[in-house]
């Protein structure tokens, strides 16, 4: 089974796009919110988040992409936040 991804958007008063976004059917499932402009393609955001999501595979490595930067680069992914679902935890 392949996992799913789905996705809700809300406008916000600034005229951006906050979208949720969560998977279902694999063995780690994420969820997270992405700020997008407006008129930005779906095929973007979606090719956006799954970027994100095959990232989290190497964590180390994603959690802290910006440890010896320190501004020497621009990163334009500081409009996602993405979580790990944790199941069985009450």
């Amino acid at each position: 089974m392949e996992a799913r991804l789905r996705l809700k958007s809300k406008k916000l008063d600034s005229g951006k796009f906050q979208i949720n976004f969560s998977t279902e059917g694999s063995n780690q499932d994420f969820y997270g919110y992405l700020l997008a402009e407006p008129f930005t393609p779906v095929q973007e955001v979606i090719a956006k988040i799954n970027r994100h999501i095959d990232s989290m595979n190497n964590r180390p490595l994603y959690l802290q992409r910006n440890l010896f930067s320190l501004g020497k680069k621009h990163i334009n992914s500081g409009r996602i936040l993405i979580f790990r679902k944790e199941y069985g935890k009450a």
